[in-house]
């Protein structure tokens, strides 16, 4: 019984991680909801950050936010 729960959890886990990387706008409702639930309680509030930060349609979405080539040096993503 431990196992199957244990299991089932690693995979919505991994379901959940892809599910954001694959597609970003269909986990803003699960975002949103969980910055909402962090907000009411006032814990983890680096967590609760990054939620909303992902809840937005701008925070989730893809593209050039890590690299360093694009600050003013106009190099572009790699």
């Amino acid at each position: 019984m431990t196992q199957i729960i244990v299991v089932s959890l690693i995979v919505v886990l991994c379901g959940g991680y892809w599910l954001q990387k694959l597609a970003p706008t269909a986990m803003i409702p699960f975002w949103r909801t969980l910055a909402g639930l962090l907000r009411k309680t006032s814990t983890f509030t680096g967590l609760r950050s990054k939620a909303e930060r992902l809840a937005t349609p701008n925070g989730a979405s893809t593209g050039c936010g890590g690299c360093k080539g694009c600050d003013s040096k106009g190099g572009g993503c790699h």
